[in-house]
């Protein structure tokens, strides 16, 4: 499997050019033309159409403050577009997370820190509400929340003060941002009519009084967190660097989790299908489509859960212009005739 936002149009032409070389009707020089040709326009054409289709990454208007807050997508993005979004991160929501703490405690420039409580995206389609609660990041750490002594994991992120060296795919400056969090699995029917992102950050207790690093590292200051929309070549970028991480204090205690990189793979690879319905009463879910399994029963009646779906292969990329292509072999096939027509007479 080729890299991520990694496209060969070379293969495309090198295709094209073994079937011209067959037409034995072609001199050399004309087979070499059209192959160059064919190579030329595949390596043109299809790069400037995939990147005219991706959705770029861009910063959110709304932030989250003191701690918690409501994300308006809409503001950034139209609901058309955020569903071609969806189509090309494999079902997934992309975050970047300017983590913008404080450097006092056991946080310094060179290693920032913040757990998240909640995080929820809410859409609204023509066909109803839809919610997504399951979150993501690639570390976690056994935190208390304040005025509990139940301790309970949680995911965090990491970060630095200042802005890294890191250049985007695109438009946005995603040096400013510090680590990624996502959302799997976004199934939806219907055409988007509105997107919240809701996101809490863990209270951990006071750190002054409380000797535990990680809970001190992982608080937040009540200053204003950015978030940004991220396509899936700024996510693995930003992923890839684990700014902060190895600056993290000691006595800090932190898991790590599968990144967002095997996570864009994954979905990627299984076309992101759609999970099954609950059973109710005696009856089973209807099945998942894609690679993703049905939803489990709830009934009281013994609902049995419902089935997985079966895979499906991915769509193929569209195929590419090939009635140019045909158009540029005809007329050099034309002009060959010409040029032997009279010798032959």
């Amino acid at each position: 499997m080729p890299p991520i936002g990694e496209i060969h149009t070379d293969d495309f032409g090198a295709r094209l050019c073994l079937v011209m070389n067959t037409k034995r009707s072609l001199s050399t020089n004309a087979r070499h033309l059209v192959c160059t040709s064919l190579v030329a326009l595949a390596a043109t054409v299809l790069p400037c159409a995939a990147r005219a289709q991706t959705i770029e990454s861009r910063a959110l208007t709304d932030k989250i403050q003191r701690g918690e807050g409501v994300i308006n997508l809409m503001k950034n993005i139209s609901g058309s577009d955020l569903a071609k979004y969806f189509g090309q991160t494999g079902k997934m929501l992309l975050l970047g997370v300017d983590v913008n703490e404080d450097a006092s405690g056991n946080e310094s420039s060179k290693s920032l820190g913040i757990a998240i409580k909640d995080a929820q995206l809410k859409l609204t389609t023509t066909a109803g509400d839809f919610t997504f609660k399951d979150f993501l990041t690639s570390t976690t750490a056994v935190l208390r929340e304040t005025a509990t002594s139940a301790p309970g994991t949680y995911y965090t992120m990491f970060g630095q003060g200042g802005s890294s060296q890191i250049t985007g795919s695109g438009n946005l400056d995603i040096s400013k941002f510090d680590d990624v969090m996502w959302f799997d699995n976004i199934n939806f029917t219907g055409d988007i009519l509105a997107a919240t992102l809701s996101v809490k950050f863990l209270d951990t207790p006071p750190s002054k009084s409380n000797p535990n690093a990680s809970e001190q590292f992982f608080d937040f200051s009540g200053g204003f967190e950015d978030f940004a929309l991220f396509n899936v070549a700024d996510s693995v970028l930003l992923e890839n660097a684990n700014l902060g991480v190895a600056g993290a204090p000691a006595g800090v205690a932190y898991a790590t989790a599968p990144n967002v990189t095997t996570a864009i793979e994954q979905n990627l690879a299984s076309g992101g299908g759609t999970a099954g319905g609950a059973g109710t009463g005696d009856t089973g879910g209807a099945a998942g489509t894609g690679d993703t399994l049905g939803g489990t029963g709830t009934a009281t009646g013994g609902g049995i859960a419902g089935g997985g779906g079966d895979i499906v292969t991915p769509p193929a990329a569209p195929a590419p212009p090939v009635v140019i292509v045909g158009i540029m072999a005809a007329l050099l096939l034309w002009k060959q005739r010409s040029f032997l027509l009279p010798h032959n007479a």
